[in-house]
């Protein structure tokens, strides 16, 4: 369920893109006379037109690292409800450009159950990237497009360039922190129009932006003719989401309730799935994408096409073959990937592995062993509750609580720590009369077998659609956000059977 609010929260924080901004190809005496540097703004974040956080920008020319540097830094804030659970997000980003524009250094902090941090130094376009949650440090390098900039720069750039005019289309590459990726995007001036700020007229540019991610997102934002974001919106998944420029006081009051969980779950039409189901039969329905590429086809389902957005799949339960299954360690070569340890998946730690080795207690069978796994998290996680951020594995097993995302983490850690492959698969459950947006784990034994730790079930029903799954080696949110961003208030879904 908590998917969902990981693809509201990825929409956010993308749209924080175009707030600050600095000018290419200039000197700092010519951007500061331009920009009145420093420079500090206040934006109110809506959704569904109630308040859930703010936005802080600033920026200005300072010493860093031996040079002169564009430094701008953005402070968010957001809080939405799930199921009546406040997840409360807050990040801060800092970035450095050097006075060409080109991007230079950056730093990424955001509180979570545990604090993620990131940052990096960009060499030659090539992003060189450490990422450190829970003490565990992860690196990485990230080749970039030359006509890559950060993510703070595109509103002043556009006015610094003389950009900003009716029918100006422009397309290059935007470095996202919160994706740790180069996003291409194009934008084209559209027109312009007056934004009332209080009393004041001001004339602004309606800008629109696409981002060829997550199925396509679509931004547009006004600006004024001196390079200053006024409003930034989106319609992504239905939900009209708003950043408006304000003052501080504003900005910083109090948010609104909003539970994104029932302005997102799906209620079927048709018959009532029956709990543990070992076959469901749906009619699906998309009001925009392709289904083919929403809906994952494997061995328990199939999926028959009417047109690219309409479709009837077929679910079946898994069955063991219990004679079949492999002996620990499992070490046939293309699983090795499935067996790593990573920044949310703790599978080394000492004590994830002495803690599975304990609940095995030496059972070689792997469809045997990963059963006593699943049944061990189950019980372990007294407290499950819907939680604010993504925990890894270890934070869940020292704290015993969590929803979906945690016990699927902890199975696969204590599964691969023993030599059990293992992935996550995303998607939806029925449960309370509606699908929701649910993460469950899957191990393979011979053959991948999905289970659901968080329901209780060794093999996972018939009522879980998957969307998508991976390996979870992603240290950002993009992983796990795919699929909501194709099919939140985008799907329908009659059950036949």
């Amino acid at each position: 369920m908590k998917q969902t609010v990981y693809g509201i929260i990825s929409v956010l924080f993308l749209m924080v893109l175009p707030l600050v901004g600095i000018a290419k190809e200039t000197d700092q005496m010519d951007l500061k006379k331009k920009l009145s540097m420093p420079q500090e703004h206040w934006y109110n974040t809506s959704m569904l037109g109630k308040k859930i956080g703010y936005v802080h920008t600033y920026f200005d020319i300072v010493d860093f690292q031996g040079e002169r540097m564009l430094q701008s830094r953005t402070d968010v804030k957001f809080q939405i409800k799930g199921l009546g659970k406040d997840f409360v997000i807050a990040s801060t980003r800092t970035e450095y450009s050097d006075l060409k524009f080109n991007p230079r250094y950056f730093t990424y902090t955001q509180k979570e159950p545990d604090e993620r941090k990131v940052e990096g130094e960009i060499i030659d376009y090539v992003a060189h990237v450490k990422t450190t949650l829970n003490s565990q440090v992860s690196e990485s390098e990230v080749i970039l497009p030359k006509d890559t900039i950060f993510n703070g720069v595109l509103s002043n750039y556009l006015f610094a360039q003389n950009r900003l005019k009716i029918g100006e289309k422009l397309a290059f590459h935007i470095y996202d922190l919160d994706l740790l990726m180069p996003v291409k995007t194009g934008i084209q001036v559209k027109e312009k129009k007056l934004f009332i700020d209080k009393e004041d007229e001001i004339p602004v540019y309606e800008v629109k932006l696409n981002m060829e991610i997550m199925g396509g997102l679509n931004l547009i934002f006004w600006v004024s003719e001196n390079g200053i974001d006024y409003k930034t919106s989106t319609d992504m998944m239905g939900l009209p989401i708003i950043v408006t420029k304000t003052d501080r006081n504003t900005a910083l009051g109090i948010p609104e309730d909003i539970d994104i969980m029932l302005k997102t779950q799906i209620v079927p039409s048709g018959k009532k799935p029956r709990l543990g189901a070992s076959q469901l039969v749906v009619n699906l329905k998309l009001s925009k994408g392709n289904l083919k590429e929403t809906v994952l086809i494997n061995n328990r389902q199939k999926l028959k096409l009417d047109s690219e957005k309409i479709g009837r799949l077929s679910i079946q339960k898994q069955k063991i073959d219990e004679d079949a299954t492999l002996t620990l360690p499992v070490e046939e070569p293309e699983m090795m990937e499935f067996l790593s340890s990573t920044l949310y998946i703790e599978s080394d730690h000492p004590d994830i592995s002495a803690k599975a080795a304990e609940i095995i207690e030496g059972e070689d069978d792997a469809w045997l062993a990963a059963k006593r796994l699943s049944r061990w998290v189950y019980k372990h996680i007294r407290y499950k509750h819907l939680s604010g951020g993504f925990g890894t594995a270890l934070s869940t097993f020292e704290s015993s609580s969590g929803d979906c995302t945690e016990h699927t983490v902890l199975l696969i850690a204590l599964a691969r720590s023993v030599g059990i492959p293992a992935r996550i698969c995303s998607g939806l459950v029925y449960g309370n009369n509606a699908f929701y947006f649910h993460f469950w784990p899957e191990v393979y034994v011979g053959q991948w077998v999905q289970m659901d730790p968080t329901l209780g079930q060794f093999i996972a029903d018939a009522n879980h659609i998957q969307f998508g799954g991976g390996i979870l080696e992603s240290d950002t949110m993009l992983e796990f956000t795919e699929g909501v961003f194709r099919t939140v208030n985008q799907l329908a879904i009659e059950i036949l059977e």
